[in-house]
């Protein structure tokens, strides 16, 4: 043979080989005889889990041999990737969408012949995209944990308040009549908790829900699917810079020289504060409900969704979601998609739902909400829920502090702030 021929012949045993592996991993699972032993790792409570799992199990042999395994959060990913790197990690694990990035290489894409893309996209709320590549879905999402506000209903009415803000220009009108400053010009009293980094929870997310909310979704992908960087750059046919109107309008309501003043870095940590009662408006996650509740039976509370740009015809909030992704490392590939697909399913979706008190993360679960106030406001916003694609949680987070405190100190304009964090967010990327 010549070496033409040779070559050839090896360029066509390799595809051979590929497209096997492939069948072999996700063409014949709904034909197998059974799923077998499936390790699913994560960080939700094991007795949650398992409540599931178990309430699948009653009518699904598929769950028999699934076993689930509950990490620390403060450890997860680290372990993770030491098993994986082992060989001793799960076969499934639980995988938070601000780490999709940091983790996409150890995935194994499920590829739209198994799930088509119209079936996902009519199956879960739009946040779900964020786990969509060109290819297939990295993971099957399951649950969903919406960014909301929470409002002091007697810290309003007392002001003349009569209902919370809907668009983020009323805590201009709504910040003087709430938030009182004592002799030594003090913080008593705050009306919203904005403006700072280091005591306010959620500061990342709040910053990052007012990028989106402007048109900027911080991190993009280009025509063949790579990670760029888009903060702070303009709109077609525009000048103006979305990114740095978000930035300055967040850090105002730090700058005491504004009638809007609420905050500073003396507080006490925002949660901590609206659970005392000192704190008028409060930016939290849905599953942060019941903790209100139990810290202070007292506190006079309620939640809506959270406030838009108003004219804007497209309403955004920050979700966390949570997703199933196959490790490339699985012993059981063909068992953990089964059994992703069934976790990620109408009736897991339920079962989960109601275990986490958080809302559905699927379109066709339904959800009686009518005597449940709290309830409809988190549905509703799960289905505007957003969500980016970071390329790393922990060091991004050095990225928006650098930002906020920057313009609060002085150090930066907002326009400058921005430019130098999409310079800093662009380095945590591989360079082209």
């Amino acid at each position: 043979m010549s070496s033409f021929q040779i070559i050839v012949l090896g360029i066509f045993s390799s595809l051979i080989l590929i497209g096997v592996g492939v069948f072999a991993a996700f063409g014949g699972v709904f034909k197998s005889g059974g799923v077998g032993a499936v390790l699913v790792w994560g960080t939700l409570e094991r007795q949650v889990m398992e409540g599931v799992i178990e309430e699948l199990r009653a009518n699904d042999p598929s769950f028999e041999n699934v076993t689930y395994v509950a990490k620390d959060p403060a450890t997860y990913n680290a372990e993770l990737v030491n098993a994986m790197a082992s060989g001793t990690g799960p076969d499934l694990f639980f995988l938070a969408g601000e780490d999709l990035y940091t983790f996409s290489d150890k995935i194994i894409t499920i590829p739209y012949s198994v799930l088509p893309q119209g079936s996902f996209l009519a199956s879960f709320v739009d946040e779900g995209q964020l786990f969509l590549t060109g290819e297939g879905a990295l993971a099957l999402p399951f649950s969903v944990d919406p960014l909301v506000m929470y409002w002091n209903r007697d810290l309003l009415a007392s002001a003349g308040v009569a209902s919370p803000p809907k668009y983020w220009n009323d805590f201009f009108t709504m910040a003087p009549k709430i938030t009182s400053i004592d002799a030594r010009s003090a913080v008593v009293k705050s009306a919203v908790a904005l403006g700072e980094w280091r005591n306010i929870n959620h500061a990342k997310e709040m910053l990052a829900t007012l990028f989106m909310q402007a048109g900027d979704n911080i991190v993009g992908r280009n025509d063949v699917g790579t990670p760029v960087v888009i903060l702070g750059e303009a709109p077609a046919g525009s000048s103006a810079n979305p990114a740095e109107s978000a930035l300055r309008f967040y850090t105002e309501f730090a700058n005491p020289t504004k009638a809007s003043y609420s905050w500073n870095r003396s507080l006490a940590l925002a949660s901590d504060l609206f659970a005392a009662g000192d704190l008028g408006v409060y930016f939290g996650f849905a599953s942060e409900y019941a903790g209100f509740r139990e810290r202070n039976p007292n506190l006079r509370f309620f939640v809506s969704v959270l406030p838009q740009i108003e004219g804007n015809s497209t309403r955004v909030t920050y979700g966390h979601m949570v997703g199933l992704a196959i490790a490339r490392t699985a012993r059981n590939v063909q068992g953990a998609l089964t059994i992703a697909q069934k976790l990620s399913g109408p009736e897991a979706g339920a079962l989960s739902a109601g275990a986490l008190s958080l809302p559905p993360v699927r379109r066709d679960v339904s959800v009686d909400t009518n005597a449940n106030a709290a309830a409809g406001v988190f549905v509703e916003s799960a289905f505007i829920a957003r969500g980016w694609l970071d390329p790393s949680a922990s060091e991004s987070n050095a990225v928006f502090q650098d930002m906020i405190e920057s313009v609060v100190s002085g150090k930066a304009t907002p326009g400058t702030a921005v430019s130098e964090g999409a310079q800093a967010l662009q380095q945590l990327l591989p360079q082209q």
